[in-house]
C-alpha cells in the first residue's frame, strides 16, 4: 500500500516558480550569481554624493536677566525702576523695542536689543494682585519704569511673593 502526501501551498508555489520564488532566498547562490558578485559588475551610482546645499543654523537669541532694579510704593501704584546706566547695551534702546505682558499675579518685561540679545525681567508671582489693564511701562531720563496698578491699596514690602 502506497501513501500519498498532499503538497502544502508553499510547496506548490515553489514547484510552480521553479526555485526562483522568495521562499528560497536562504538557499546558496548559484555559480553565475557568485561570479557576478565577485566581479563587481553591479550598477554603481558614480561615486560619493556631492553637497548641493547646506543650511546654516542661525544663532540662538541670548536672553539676559535684569537683576538690578529698584521698586517703590506710590499709592495705588507699585513702580519698578530700571537704570539704563546699569545695562550699557540698553542705554540707547528705544521704548518701542520694549514689551510688557501683565497678568493678575505677575508680569514679564523684555527689551529686544537686537536679533541676538534680549533682556528680561520675569516676575511670575507678585506679592499682591495687580490690574493688568491699568499697568504700563514708560521712561523718564535714564530710567525705565514698569508701573503696576494694585488691585487693592496697601504697601508692598517686597515685589515677589
Amino acid at each position: 500500500m502506497e501513501i500519498e502526501y498532499e503538497q502544502n501551498i508553499v510547496q506548490q508555489s515553489q514547484d510552480l516558480h521553479k526555485n526562483t520564488s522568495y521562499y528560497n532566498s536562504g538557499l546558496p547562490l548559484s555559480e553565475d550569481a557568485k561570479r557576478i558578485l565577485n566581479s563587481q559588475q553591479l550598477i554603481t551610482s558614480g561615486g560619493s554624493p556631492q553637497l548641493i546645499q547646506e543650511r546654516i543654523k542661525s544663532p540662538e537669541k541670548q536672553v539676559k536677566s535684569i537683576i538690578k532694579y529698584k521698586f517703590m510704593n506710590d499709592g495705588m501704584w507699585m513702580k519698578i525702576l530700571i537704570d539704563r546706566n546699569d545695562y550699557p547695551e540698553i542705554k540707547d534702546t528705544p521704548i518701542i523695542a520694549m514689551n510688557a505682558q501683565f497678568q493678575n499675579d505677575g508680569f514679564e518685561f523684555t527689551i529686544n536689543v537686537n536679533e541676538l540679545v534680549e533682556y528680561a525681567l520675569k516676575i511670575p508671582r507678585t506679592r499682591e494682585k495687580i490690574v493688568p489693564e491699568k499697568s504700563k511701562i514708560y521712561e523718564r531720563k535714564n530710567y525705565i519704569y514698569i508701573a503696576l496698578y494694585k488691585e487693592k491699596e496697601g504697601d508692598w514690602w517686597s515685589l515677589k511673593y
